[in-house]
C-alpha cells in the first residue's frame, strides 16, 4: 500500500488565531444584520384590516455579536404571538413568517456569507 504524508504543520503555525476570529466575528456581524434585516419584514395587512401598524415590532429587532456567537432577538412583549415558532397566535399563522421560517430561508446566504468571509481571511 502507498502512503503520502503531507506536513502542514509550517502553515498552520502561520495561521493567527486572532485575525481568523477577528474575520469570522466581522462575517458573523453581517450574516446577523442580514438575518435581522429579513425577520423583521411585515407582511401585506389583511384586506379587511383597519388595523394601524406602529412598526414597533419591526424596530424591535436587534442583534448582537460576541466572539463566535451572534444572537438575533425581540423585546417586544407580544413578539413570541406574532412571529415565535412554537408560540405564534392562530390570527398569525400562515401571514407572518416565524423566526423558524425565516432561519430556514435564511440559511443558506448566511452559509455563503460565512463561506465568502473565511476565504477572503484565507488569502
Amino acid at each position: 500500500m502507498s502512503s503520502i504524508t503531507i506536513d502542514v504543520s509550517e502553515a498552520l503555525a502561520k495561521i493567527d488565531p486572532v485575525q481568523m476570529e477577528k474575520a469570522i466575528e466581522a462575517s458573523m456581524k453581517g450574516a446577523s444584520d442580514l438575518v435581522r434585516a429579513d425577520v423583521k419584514q411585515y407582511p401585506p395587512p389583511p384586506a379587511s384590516s383597519t388595523y394601524a401598524r406602529t412598526g414597533t415590532l419591526g424596530r424591535s429587532w436587534a442583534s448582537r455579536v460576541s466572539g463566535l456567537r451572534a444572537v438575533i432577538g425581540n423585546i417586544t412583549g407580544y413578539a413570541p404571538y406574532v412571529q415565535g415558532a412554537d408560540t405564534q397566535a392562530w390570527m398569525h399563522k400562515g401571514r407572518w413568517r416565524t423566526t423558524a421560517d425565516v432561519a430556514r430561508q435564511m440559511a443558506d446566504p448566511v452559509k455563503r456569507l460565512m463561506e465568502a468571509a473565511l476565504a477572503r481571511w484565507a488569502r
